[in-house]
């Protein structure tokens, strides 16, 4: 019987850098400021989706935040994720 050769480990996809990502995150806070600006007050949106304002502002700074708080933000702006991107 032959033996195996070890596979090499290869990366399935490419690692994302740190920059890379904050970029990505400062583009997609800059289009949730611009909606949201079309819509109504940081304030006002805060409080209709329950969700703090200084929270709101860091994401539209650029800040990291969880997929389903993404998800709640497009909800509150009536956007669907395959339009928003």
């Amino acid at each position: 019987m032959r033996k195996r050769r070890p596979s090499a480990r290869r990366p399935i996809a490419q690692e994302l850098s740190a920059a890379e990502t904050e970029k990505m995150l400062n583009r997609i806070g800059k289009v949730l400021k611009k909606k949201r600006q079309e819509r109504t007050t940081l304030e006002s949106f805060s409080y209709e989706i329950n969700i703090s304002r200084s929270a709101m502002t860091r994401y539209e700074s650029g800040g990291d935040m969880y997929l389903s708080t993404f998800l709640k933000l497009l909800h509150g702006l009536d956007i669907k994720p395959e339009d928003f991107f």
